[in-house]
């Protein structure tokens, strides 16, 4: 389990690396489209190999265990996926901010709330009123 997330990254590194020859790596004298996509690929795939050592040596080192609390920011985040979809993406962001400093980071109950606020205000800024980005209102329509 503990594999999964730098396999998945090695893989996209991989991808990224394949990809950004259709680009073209340097066109006339400079670099071209691919050349970003192919050093942050060659990168990934690098940093992948290197977690995939750590782990492999930590796991002969300690015995390798189990802990469902690895699963625990992909549920959150599934659950923050469908909530969107009922309250609209800006709330179901403030609620999961809030809950997750809240609940896992056990930060006080003023903190959670002015960041939560903050970061949810500093995106509708940004992407909602600035650049007129559509996000998703759910059912109830809300924001």
């Amino acid at each position: 389990m503990q594999y999964v997330a730098p396999i998945v990254a090695l893989l996209l590194g991989v991808y990224w690396v394949i990809g950004a020859f259709d680009y073209g790596l340097w066109v006339r004298n400079g670099p071209g489209g691919g050349f970003l996509p192919l050093i942050g690929g060659l990168l990934t795939i690098v940093f992948s190999i290197s977690l995939i050592l750590q782990k492999r040596k930590k796991a002969k080192d300690e015995g390798e265990k189990f802990s469902w609390k690895a699963l625990l920011p992909a549920g959150a985040l599934l659950a923050m996926i469908l909530l969107s979809q009922v309250v609209g993406m800006l709330i179901s962001m403030a609620i999961y901010i809030f809950a997750w400093l809240k609940f896992m980071e056990k930060e006080t109950l003023t903190k959670s709330l002015a960041i939560s606020v903050g970061t949810v205000a500093i995106i509708y800024a940004v992407f909602f009123a600035w650049l007129r980005v559509p996000f998703p209102k759910g059912v109830l329509g809300l924001i």
